[in-house]
């Protein structure tokens, strides 16, 4: 299985440097408004095959079923595969089924030396299917870094829904504003098809080799998948593909995402300086006295301020956890590090000082 799993990283790496050589030598793609661009996104699952849709369902609008005979096959395989036969069915699963980006982030704060939590916590069973599955996700870290496998979860996520919208078991309302929070996490994580092409192969392979240890066919299912997705990857980005005819979505103001972590609504300070030229070392304190369940500790500076900055109200900025994380995601797998931790970034990423 190592093995596989090592000639498949290779295979990804060769892509990434393609891809990116490709982007770098053609013409930037047609401008794309929001929802054209949220249609993009679930680029790589509306190519899988689905009974009921005897078409690719593009990406210019959503797509209905043209009958009640094809839209009937839609949900009785949404509910065979699924457990899908209604909206909240449909929001219940698709983050049950969909939630490698979210392991991923966990398994972060364990590499970055602030774990979420103590290992000792779990029991003997949890603990080991924990350690698996980021032995799992390991391999992946040089590649996707913070962006994770979060474009998996979005891409797959949004297919679903196309495919609930197709039947009738959502309405184009629904599916809108369903979708939105995924559109503000990719755009906080990606800014490139390339980006989101490169994650959504690894979160792919990660989520079939551990929902695939007990079949006794690992590497035949991976070898199988990661192909299908591969091809279908190149050719979104290859010339005349969807992910190259149009560009990555650009809003005219900042987006900000959903909650990307626990506690996320906390609050820290980040001095003026930071926020212009962005944060270059962070720690953690005592929270203010009087403010203990709403003030995380955390400061973050540019270089040079001292920590008295954080204390004047014309150099500091009272900010939640999440929009820190939304302005700088790779800090995610630090911030539950103790009271009295002190970080700096380097050329190699953040390292504790």
């Amino acid at each position: 299985m190592e093995a596989r799993i090592e000639t498949i990283i290779s295979e990804i790496e060769t892509l990434q440097q393609k891809a990116q050589a490709a982007a770098q030598n053609r013409a930037k793609g047609q401008p794309v408004d929001r929802r054209h661009f949220t249609l993009l996104l679930g680029g790589v699952s509306v190519c899988l095959r689905t009974p009921g849709i005897p078409v690719h369902m593009g990406y210019d609008k959503l797509y209905h079923c043209e009958g009640e005979q094809d839209a009937a096959q839609v949900r009785h395989f949404l509910e065979q595969m699924y457990r899908i036969t209604d909206r909240k069915s449909l929001q219940e699963n698709i983050e049950r089924i969909f939630g490698s980006g979210e392991q991923y982030g966990d398994f972060m704060t364990f590499w970055c030396g602030a774990p979420l939590f103590d290992l000792k916590e779990l029991n003997r069973g949890g603990k080991k299917v924990f350690l698996a599955c980021r032995e799992c996700a390991e391999p992946f870290r040089p590649i996707v870094k913070e962006k994770g496998f979060y474009a998996w979860d979005i891409d797959s996520r949004i297919g679903l829904c196309r495919r609930a919208v197709a039947c009738g078991i959502l309405s184009e309302e629904d599916f809108w504003e369903i979708t939105d929070p995924w559109v503000r996490e990719a755009l906080v994580f990606y800014h490139s098809f390339e980006e989101y092409a490169v994650s959504i192969l690894c979160g792919v392979v990660y989520d079939v080799a551990v929902h695939g240890r007990k079949t006794g066919r690992i590497d035949k299912d991976v070898a199988e998948i990661f192909e299908n997705h591969k091809n279908m990857v190149e050719h979104l980005l290859g010339e005349g593909g969807a992910w190259c005819r149009n560009a990555w979505y650009e809003p005219k103001e900042r987006e900000w995402a959903a909650p990307l972590m626990r506690g996320g609504y906390m609050g820290c300070k980040v001095t003026q300086k930071a926020l212009e030229e962005g944060a270059g070392h962070m720690c953690r304190l005592e929270p203010e006295k009087g403010n203990e369940d709403i003030d995380s500790g955390w400061r973050f500076f540019a270089e040079d301020e001292t920590q008295e900055c954080t204390d004047r109200q014309d150099s500091a900025t009272i900010m939640s956890l999440d929009s820190v994380c939304n302005l700088w995601p790779e800090m995610m797998g630090f911030l539950h590090a103790g009271t009295g931790r002190k970080f700096a970034k380097t050329k190699n990423g953040w390292a504790e000082e």
